[in-house]
Formats: C-alpha cells, structure tokens, sequence
C-alpha cells in the first residue's frame, strides 16, 4: 500500500506541470531565429560595403593608370593650345578588359590649357625655359557599376 501512494504523488505531480519546458524552449528558439536573421543582415550589409569599396578602388586605379600613361615617356594626348579653347576630352585614354568575373575598367582625360608661364624651374632646362601649363582631370569607370572616382594634376610641357 506505501507503493501505491508513492506512485500517486508521482502521477499528480505529473498532471500539474502545466507544460513550462514547451514555452520556454519555444522562446528560446524565437530568440535564436532573432539573432540568426541579425546576423545574415549584418553579413549581406558588409558584403556590399566591401564589393563597393573594391570598385571605388578599382575606379581609383583606372583614374591613376590614366595618369600614369599621360605622364609616361611617351603619351600621346590631344591637348588644347589656348587658355581660351574648350578643355579636350580624351576619351577611353585607358581601358582595362576584366579578367573572368571581373568588371572592365576605363578611364577618360580631359585636359584644360591655363597658360603659358616662366614661373617654374625645370631640372635639365635653361632657367627661364616657356612651358605650358595644363589641367588633367582623369575620370575612372568601372563597367556596370557606376562607380567614378576622378583624380586630378598639373601638367607642364616645356618648350626649348
């Protein structure tokens, strides 16, 4: 008869738990999902910061890469010859096919005329050597993104 009544107080205890570990594993599983999702938002969100900084660099670097080129030894540039002539647009000055999976880079140079001068000291020329001022403005492109970066410099050419 003592077992009988221990297995009664097991059976009540049984029947009154009012199902506690259900709600709490439910809440904490709501939670969980709650913080999965925050975490693959926050990782999309970085993913596209850093696709749009690679651009913004690769942009950067066609820019440059345009500059370079007009800087080179050997550049061949149409240039306007007076302070009065429309800055000349050198169109695709540098074009870089993408590799695979990689976008095309490009870069455009337009050249403004500010003026002749004798202000400047050239090593290699005579002291009072006439050079010609200019304004290169080179505006990187990176295909199918509508990224643009431009970089800008003055240019002397020197004139014996």
């Amino acid at each position: 008869m003592i077992m009988n009544t221990h297995k009664l107080q097991n059976l009540n205890r049984l029947q009154h738990q009012g199902g506690a570990a259900l709600a709490v594993s439910l809440i904490l599983l709501i939670i969980i999902t709650l913080l999965s999702v925050s975490a693959m938002r926050s990782t999309n969100l970085d993913t596209k910061v850093s696709v749009n900084h690679q651009f913004k660099e690769a942009s950067f670097q066609a820019a440059e890469s345009a500059l370079g080129i007009v800087t080179g030894p050997s550049p061949v540039v149409q240039v306007p010859t007076t302070p009065t002539s429309p800055p000349t647009t050198n169109a695709n000055y540098f074009s870089s096919s993408g590799v695979t999976n990689q976008a095309d880079l490009s870069a455009d140079l337009i050249m403004t005329y500010i003026g002749p001068s004798r202000a400047y000291k050239v090593s290699g020329f005579r002291p009072n050597a006439l050079t010609h001022e200019y304004q290169a403005d080179a505006i990187g492109t990176v295909d199918q993104s509508g990224t643009r970066t431009q970089n800008s410099m003055r240019l002397l050419l020197i004139r014996n």
